[in-house]
């Protein structure tokens, strides 16, 4: 930098100092249009760049302007050697400082260039989610309906309200009305607890009966007793977790006692991941889903809970038959709506491994996600027809985050091609379910509690299938 002020006081005629400091306020003006730009260069390090001419080349038309200027001097004979070495060496700083100042525009525009970019990356992302978003509301209203038409239960026949037994009704066309109306009404089953107590006292105030008493009487009484002597018992932890108005740090506390509970369930460790997300605490939930993933089982005891239902309907006066009616169109599934929406945030969350640039754990991701559709669609672990839909749901959802022509384990097929063979089956269960519909209004007592021992023993679409081609040849 000394050489460099020398040279440049010595061409303009000037000492070295002042030569100096006309540099210094140069580069400071330059170091400041530098940073408005977004370019950090010290001072030294500008005054380095010029000193060893960074820029070579000059810019377009110096050599003309410098010829120009000797000419128009050889004709006056007024230009002397020392005043054109002074145009040159301006005229070459010049150079410098507009060569300095388009390299900053240069990587200005670059910058510029990568922040509109990203911004269209963060937009189309945000219309992404947007679009997700919207499916998933729409999907949870429709699940939301579906579930709501599974609470429907029975209203409390005129025969009960008396005090009179519902086992002295035998006529079968009158018990096929009583159960047409339980299947239209709109109210909640409800029993009182002088009818429910006898069949809690049968079975010892046990963690199923008052689980059953609970879901049959509304009182929430019986679910805090259940919970006070059964803290242990899974099936009572899994529906303490769904308790009403439970705050976020006692649901935690049942979820670890449902893992704790019933170890190799694999629903536990889904309902802590679906919470952690929920949470902000995406680390913990993809802990969750390696130990779900690793775990055999997958059930959320919808057989169970029709069991000691009926148990319990029929013990406060129902007969056998709408006992099971009942006990089936009022099974209560609330973590459904939750595995719907974990499996929206795996979703998210592989995407932004993508965007990360972490392709394999996207891929790790979204296999897990695929994973829990397809055991939460196999009959095992829930026998019920919208368990299965969910499950299709959920699996569908993922492979559509996935590669379309990306091969699904050994067998060969592509994600697209699972993904309309799901479609297809998604298509024959509404149909499925939409011909049940329209003749389960007409069933006889005796049809509805085959069709219910079917569902235990073979799945709600099989015993589905079973009444449509009885009543299909009539």
């Amino acid at each position: 930098m000394v050489g460099f002020a020398r040279g440049v006081g010595e061409a303009m005629g000037t000492s070295e100092n002042t030569a100096r400091m006309r540099v210094t306020r140069a580069l400071e003006k330059l170091q400041g249009i530098l940073r408005n730009r977004g370019i950090a260069l010290s001072a030294a390090a500008l005054g380095a760049a010029l000193a060893n001419d960074t820029v070579a080349a000059a810019p377009s038309g110096l050599a003309a302007g410098v010829s120009a200027a000797a000419l128009a001097g050889a004709k006056a004979g007024a230009v002397s050697t020392v005043t054109l070495f002074k145009l040159i060496t301006m005229t070459k700083l010049q150079a410098v400082i507009i060569g300095a100042a388009a390299i900053a525009g240069v990587a200005y525009l670059a910058i510029l260039q990568q922040n509109q970019v990203k911004l269209r990356q963060d937009n189309g992302s945000l219309r992404q989610q947007i679009g997700q978003l919207t499916q998933l509301t729409a999907e949870n209203k429709r699940l939301s309906e579906l579930l709501a038409r599974a609470k429907r239960a029975a209203i409390v026949r005129p025969q009960l309200q008396s005090g009179a037994p519902a086992a002295n009704s035998s006529n079968d066309e009158s018990q096929t009305a009583n159960l047409a109306r339980i299947l239209k009404s709109d109210t909640s089953a409800r029993v009182t607890a002088e009818q429910i107590a006898p069949y809690l006292k049968a079975n010892h105030r046990n963690a199923g009966s008052l689980i059953a008493a609970f879901r049959a009487t509304g009182d929430a009484a019986l679910l805090e007793e259940a919970m006070a002597n059964f803290p242990d018992d899974p099936q009572v932890a899994f529906v303490a977790i769904h308790k009403k108005d439970a705050s976020p740090q006692e649901r935690r506390l049942w979820l670890d006692a449902f893992k704790k509970s019933d170890p190799g369930n694999s629903v536990g460790n889904y309902l802590s991941a679906f919470d952690f997300f929920k949470n902000g605490q995406p680390d913990q939930a993809v802990q969750e889903l390696g130990a779900a993933s690793g775990k055999p089982v997958m059930q959320d005891f919808s057989l169970d809970f029709m069991q000691n239902s009926a148990e319990a309907y029929r013990a406060a006066g129902y007969s056998a038959d709408e006992a099971k009616v009942v006990a089936s169109i009022s099974l209560v599934l609330p973590h459904l709506i939750e595995l719907k929406q974990l499996n929206q945030s795996i979703v998210d969350l592989a995407n932004s491994y993508r965007q990360a640039g972490d392709e394999a754990s996207a891929k790790a991701a979204l296999q897990m996600d695929v994973n829990l559709g397809r055991r939460l669609g196999d009959q095992t672990g829930s026998p019920t027809l919208i368990s299965q839909l969910v499950g299709i749901a959920i699996e569908s959802n993922a492979l559509k985050a996935m590669d379309p022509s990306a091969p699904l384990g050994d067998s060969g097929q592509t994600a697209q091609q699972r993904i309309e063979e799901l479609a297809q089956s998604r298509a024959a269960a509404k149909e499925l379910a939409q011909q049940f519909t329209g003749i389960e209004e007409s069933m006889s007592p005796q049809d509805w509690s085959s069709y219910v021992d079917r569902l235990h023993h073979f799945g709600e679409q099989a015993a589905m299938r079973w009444l449509i081609a009885k009543y299909g040849q009539k």
